[in-house]
């Protein structure tokens, strides 16, 4: 068994956060690029906009699964971080959206 845990990719961890009853996907690039582009379902709190009163009052059940996707320059891991922070106990690398295929929304 290996220590480390696999990464997600961008389309593995659309397909987890759409099959389970308690999950959500958060894309944590900036406005603009999620205007310009996003997964369907997906929910825009950017890098730095992940802040208590903002996330809490949005995703009030700490327990739910929460797969952030992001991008090259948005990192998913500094979402990940500040997300754990804020006491998020399941938050999962959900990988880069220029490794993203499939149909994206406007």
């Amino acid at each position: 068994m290996s220590i480390f845990k696999k990464k997600l990719t961008v389309n593995e961890a659309i397909n987890a956060a759409h099959t389970s009853a308690n999950a959500m996907l958060i894309d944590c690039r900036s406005k603009d690029d999620f205007n310009h582009g996003h997964v369907p379902g997906a929910v825009n709190i950017p890098l730095d906009k992940i802040t208590g009163d903002r996330v809490l009052r949005r995703i009030p059940d700490q327990e739910k699964a929460l797969y952030i996707i992001g991008s090259y320059q948005s990192k998913p891991e500094k979402a990940i971080k500040a997300f754990k922070k804020l006491g998020y106990k399941n938050v999962i690398f959900g990988g880069n959206m220029e490794e993203h295929y499939g149909i994206l929304k406007k």
